[in-house]
């Protein structure tokens, strides 16, 4: 079909990030867990994208690119070809909300239903988290606060927190989301089954069967967009203090 980007209100503040997490986005949507290419990915045989490949700013100036990728595995392929694009983000967010077993609002602002979204995530990590895992992760978030309902709060408003969430979900969610097995069998050990543990493994247990390899794109993807929103948030406050 090629890469069509559908004009998305809920995207257009990725043309605000930087570089360095527009490229983690990047690699979310066009390689697997173990560096190699999705032959589904569109972006990587994209000319303009392509073309750029030298340049220092590649991913700011390909940002539209990166978020038709998105809307691009967001839906099926055949709606897509028929449509000509995939799905608005806002739906593809409400289809990982489903996947992770949370009932979304569609009356909310996308913003609000993030928030849920990310608590959600976040409260079912903690719940399976053991003493050790706890401290790494708050350790991650940098904070001293030991209370997962107390730290939530600031997960959403505090810059340096929501970067080390980012960072957790880029680092260690697409890894169980790796193959189809292992998707079929979360909510039933996986965790231990496959030796993943730490937050963000814990917190898949949540999950009820996913399936298809677009899921293992869309739930990172989508949770690494939730916190990059927040992130630029915090820095849109800041500087208006």
């Amino acid at each position: 079909m090629g890469l069509t980007y559908k004009d998305d209100q809920d995207l257009h503040f990725l043309q605000h990030c930087t570089e360095e997490q527009l490229i983690n986005i990047a690699q979310l949507l066009t390689h697997d867990d173990n560096g190699k290419r999705r032959l589904a990915s569109e972006l990587l045989k994209h000319t303009q994208y392509q073309s750029l490949e030298a340049h220092p700013e590649r991913h700011r100036q390909c940002w539209q690119l990166i978020a038709g990728e998105l809307q691009h595995f967001g839906g099926d392929s055949i709606a897509n070809k028929l449509r000509g694009h995939g799905p608005q983000y806002r739906a593809i967010l409400i289809d990982v909300c489903k996947r992770l077993g949370l009932k979304a609002d569609k009356e909310m602002p996308t913003f609000d239903i993030e928030q849920n979204l990310l608590e959600h995530f976040l409260r079912n990590a903690w719940k399976k988290m053991n003493e050790t895992h706890k401290a790494e992760f708050l350790a991650a978030v940098n904070t001293r606060v030991t209370e997962l309902e107390e730290l939530l709060p600031q997960l959403m408003k505090d810059k340096k927190l929501a970067s080390g969430v980012s960072h957790l979900l880029s680092g260690q969610l697409s890894r169980i989301l790796r193959t189809h097995a292992a998707m079929s069998v979360i909510g039933h050990g996986l965790v231990r089954g496959v030796g993943l543990g730490g937050p963000l493994g814990a917190a898949l247990n949540g999950v009820k069967a996913v399936s298809g390899s677009a899921f293992r794109v869309t739930i990172p993807a989508v949770l690494q967009v939730a916190c990059l929103r927040r992130i630029l948030a915090a820095e849109a406050m800041s500087e208006s203090l």
